[in-house]
């Protein structure tokens, strides 16, 4: 879908964590986590986050960042987009602007977990595999035995990847 006003794409600051915050607690279908964490995120890890903004007002982000195991591997943590914004294509344009920037090492590999219910999500990930025209695999991940709260559901594994050049 066309994004109808122009939004702007852009690595997040520490000022822009609480209203990160805000977004994920609006967004209804997030693991909501402190204010001090999403503060933390845009503060450490801005070079792997992207903050979509209209008008000065985020209104979108996407938290990632470099697994510390695997360099080459970029874990995409949570992508949220305010209400009024969505079906317009952000989520996706937010995706391809974080792929565009130059990384040392660059990454062969997004991984994400993705709940059963989160339909959108996965479509998300399978369109943007096919346009890379990569793999994708899904495998068991987080149990939901793992959580400690009724309800959470089981958190499976999506790897897009060997990204190409």
């Amino acid at each position: 879908m066309r994004i109808q006003r122009l939004i702007d794409f852009r690595k997040p600051v520490v000022q822009d964590g609480a209203a990160l915050y805000q977004l994920a607690k609006r967004s209804g279908n997030l693991d909501v986590n402190s204010c001090y964490h999403y503060v933390l995120l845009c503060e450490k890890f801005s070079e792997t986050c992207v903050v979509a903004v209209d008008k000065d007002e985020p209104v979108g982000f996407i938290t990632g960042f470099r697994d510390p195991k695997r360099q080459d591997h970029l874990f995409i943590w949570q992508i949220a987009v305010s209400e009024h914004k969505r079906k317009q294509g952000i989520a996706r344009s937010m995706l391809n602007h974080l792929l565009r920037r130059d990384y040392d090492p660059e990454f062969q590999f997004i991984e994400t977990t993705i709940s059963p219910s989160n339909a959108a999500s996965e479509a998300l990930f399978r369109s943007l595999a096919s346009d890379l025209q990569c793999e994708i695999t899904v495998q068991n991940y987080f149990d939901e035995k793992l959580f400690n709260e009724s309800g959470h559901e089981e958190e499976p594994l999506f790897r897009i990847g060997p990204l190409n050049p």
